[in-house]
Formats: structure tokens, sequence, C-alpha cells
């Protein structure tokens, strides 16, 4: 997967915007503060870290990541 440090970045800034950090996200995910920062950069997936960026941002992973691809939600 391609890095966008540009991408993270403002993914970060926007969290922090909001009071979330990427330790927080962790802590809600289960998991750790450096797999919610790969995940950010596009290193890794993990639909639980990107749902809840998402989520925490209220805009889609297809657009915070456009360079992965996502199934669209069953409705």
């Amino acid at each position: 997967m391609a890095v966008d440090i540009e991408q993270h970045d403002a993914i970060k800034r926007r969290l922090r915007a909001k009071n979330v950090r990427f330790t927080d996200i962790a802590a809600e995910v289960g998991c750790t503060a450096s797999l919610v920062t790969m995940v950010s950069q596009g290193h890794r997936s993990h639909e639980d870290v990107e749902n809840t960026i998402s989520r925490h941002l209220q805009e889609p992973k297809a657009t915070l990541w456009p360079s992965k691809h996502f199934e669209e939600a069953q409705q």
C-alpha cells in the first residue's frame, strides 16, 4: 500500500481538533497506537481502526484513504 504522509498528517490534525488522539483510538479498538499510526499512514489495513477513525471524523473511509479499495456497505 502506498504511504501518504500528507493524508496521514491531515487525519491526525483533524482528530486532534476533535480532541482525539491515536492512543484514544487504540484504547477504543483494543490495539496499539503504532497500529493506528500504520493504518493512518496506509502501511496496514485494520477494519476496526479504519471504522473508528472514519466515525470520529464523520467521513467515509474511501474519502480518508482514496488509494485503498473499500467494499460498499450492504443496505
